[in-house]
C-alpha cells in the first residue's frame, strides 16, 4: 500500500478516477433538477364563460347564432398562464366583416394573446346566420296573470308606456313575429290601480320566442283595478237519477267559489250558490261544464262556468264491497270506497284551466279582426290525460289559437286550437269556435293580434 501511495502515476490514476466519479454525480443531479424546473414551470388553465366579441357591418346586417360565452384553455409556461388568467386581457372574436347573406360556419378566433401559450377555445366553430337587418315598431299587449288581482277585483284596460316598442332583427325573424306580450306576473293581489314594469316578449304564432332586440325591454304598463262584487260559496245539488245500475259517488267543482257582482244591498243577502246538476243521463266517470246561475238582483258571477267531476260507481260492485267489509257499512260509505277504488285503478285524469285568452294567427296585415264571442275573448280548457304529465302542465304552457292565415273580409266562425301540449294528451275547449268579423285596415283591434 506504501508502495501505491508512494507511486505518482498511483496517484494520479486514482485522483482521476475521483474526478471522473465527481463529474458524473454532478452532471446526473443537474439533468434531474433540468428536468424539474422544466416541468414545474409548464401550466395549463381553463377560463369559463369568456366573452365572445362580432365585427361585422352593424348597420346593415343582424347576426344570430354566436354564443355570447366561450370555454378557453391556456397552456404554456406558468407565469405566462398565470398572467393572461388574471388579466384575461385577450379577446376570443368572430370576424364577420366579409359575411355573406345566410347560414354558414365561422371559426372562433383569439387575440391578444402571448406566442407562447397554446390556445383552445370550446367550441372552436359556430353555426351563424347573417341576415338583413330590419327594425319595426310593433303594439305592446299586456297579459295579466291570475294572482296580480285580488278575488272579487278586477283589472281595467291597462295602459302602456310607451305603447309600440322598436324591434330589430334579421328580416324572416321580423316576419314572423305574431306577438309582441308584456306579462306582469307579480303576487300582488292588488285591489286598487297600481303600476309596474313588464319585460316585453316577442314571439312567433306558435308562441316561440324569438331572437330579436327589442328597444325598450320594459315598458310601464298601468293598471285599473275596480272592485266587481262577493265571494260567495258554491254548492253542488244533484237532480235526477242515473242509469238503474249506476251511483254518483261524489260531485267536485273545480272552484269552490264564485264572485257574485250586484248592489252592496244585494250581495249582503247572498249566503251561497246553489247549482242544480241533472245526473239522469249519466253512465260513467265523467267532466261536465256548468252554468253558474246569477242569483235574483245580482248583475253577473264570475266565472260564468265551472266545471265540475263526476264519479260513478255500480251499484253490484258498491254492494259487494259492503259485504265483504262490513254488512252493516251504510250505502255512503259504500260510495266513498268505489270512489277510492275508482281513482287508484284509473290512469287518467283531467284537469281544467279557465279564462285562456284567445289569440290570433295568420292574420293578413291588411286586415283587421274583431272577435264577436266569446265577448270577453277567453275560454276554458279541459285537458285529459295521465297525472304524472298533467301535474307538469301549467296555463303558461298552453295557448288558444284561432287560425285565421285564409280570412279576408267578412264573418268566421274559427275552429279553435289548443298549443303546448305533449302527443298523449286529450283537450276539450268550450265554446269550441270563436266568430270574427274582418275588415280591411281601418277597424280597431279587439284581441291580441300581429300588429306593426
Amino acid at each position: 500500500m506504501d508502495r501505491i501511495l508512494n507511486n505518482k502515476w498511483s496517484i494520479r490514476i486514482i485522483a482521476l478516477l475521483l474526478a471522473a466519479i465527481l463529474f458524473t454525480s454532478v452532471n446526473a443531479n443537474n439533468n434531474n433538477a433540468t428536468t424539474f424546473s422544466t416541468t414545474s414551470s409548464s401550466d395549463s388553465e381553463v377560463i369559463e364563460n369568456v366573452p365572445v366579441k362580432v365585427y361585422y357591418d352593424k348597420t346593415n346586417l343582424y347576426i344570430s347564432g354566436i354564443p355570447e360565452t366561450v370555454t378557453v384553455t391556456l397552456s404554456g409556461p406558468r407565469s405566462i398562464v398565470q398572467s393572461a388568467k388574471a388579466q384575461q386581457d385577450f379577446t376570443v372574436y368572430a370576424d364577420l366583416k366579409n359575411a355573406s347573406i345566410g347560414t354558414q360556419e365561422v371559426k372562433l378566433q383569439v387575440k391578444d394573446v402571448s406566442d407562447r401559450l397554446k390556445v383552445k377555445v370550446n367550441p372552436a366553430t359556430v353555426n351563424v346566420n347573417v341576415q338583413e337587418k330590419v327594425t319595426k315598431k310593433f303594439s305592446v299587449d299586456v297579459e295579466l296573470s291570475k294572482s296580480v288581482i285580488a278575488d272579487g277585483y278586477q283589472a281595467g284596460t291597462p295602459i302602456i308606456d310607451p305603447k309600440k316598442v322598436s324591434i330589430t332583427g334579421a328580416k324572416d325573424t321580423i316576419e314572423q313575429i305574431a306577438y309582441v306580450k308584456a306579462t306582469l306576473e307579480s303576487d300582488g293581489k292588488h285591489k286598487s290601480e297600481f303600476t309596474d314594469k313588464a319585460t316585453v316578449s316577442v314571439f312567433d304564432s306558435n308562441l316561440n320566442k324569438l331572437d330579436v332586440e327589442v328597444s325598450p325591454q320594459e315598458v310601464e304598463v298601468t293598471v285599473p283595478v275596480e272592485k266587481v262584487g262577493k265571494s260567495v260559496p258554491v254548492k253542488i245539488k244533484q237532480e235526477g237519477t242515473p242509469e238503474s245500475d249506476i251511483e254518483i259517488s261524489s260531485m267536485t267543482p273545480d272552484k269552490s267559489e264564485v264572485v257574485v257582482v250586484g248592489d252592496d244591498a244585494v250581495l249582503d243577502k247572498i249566503k251561497e250558490i246553489e247549482i242544480p246538476i241533472d245526473v239522469t243521463k249519466i253512465k260513467a266517470d265523467t267532466v261536465k261544464e256548468i252554468t253558474v246561475p246569477v242569483p235574483t238582483g245580482a248583475k253577473s258571477v264570475q266565472p260564468t262556468t265551472i266545471e265540475v267531476k263526476i264519479k260513478t260507481v255500480k251499484k253490484s260492485e258498491a254492494n259487494n264491497g259492503a259485504t265483504t267489509s262490513n254488512n252493516n257499512q251504510n250505502t255512503e260509505a259504500n260510495n266513498n270506497d268505489a270512489t277510492d277504488d275508482s281513482e287508484t285503478n284509473d290512469s287518467k285524469t283531467s284537469k281544467s284551466f279557465s279564462n285562456m285568452q284567445v289569440y290570433m294567427s295568420g292574420l293578413k296585415n291588411t286586415f283587421d279582426a274583431q272577435m264577436l264571442t266569446p265577448a270577453n275573448g277567453k275560454v276554458s280548457v279541459t285537458i285529459t290525460g295521465e297525472k304524472k304529465v298533467l301535474d307538469d302542465i301549467t296555463a303558461k304552457d298552453l295557448s288558444v289559437i284561432a287560425n285565421l292565415s285564409k280570412s279576408k273580409a267578412g264573418s268566421y266562425s274559427i275552429p279553435l286550437e289548443l298549443n303546448g301540449l305533449p302527443d298523449n294528451v286529450a283537450y276539450v275547449i268550450n265554446p269550441k269556435k270563436a266568430d270574427f268579423i274582418i275588415t280591411e285596415k281601418e277597424a280597431q283591434n279587439t284581441v291580441p293580434s300581429k300588429n306593426t
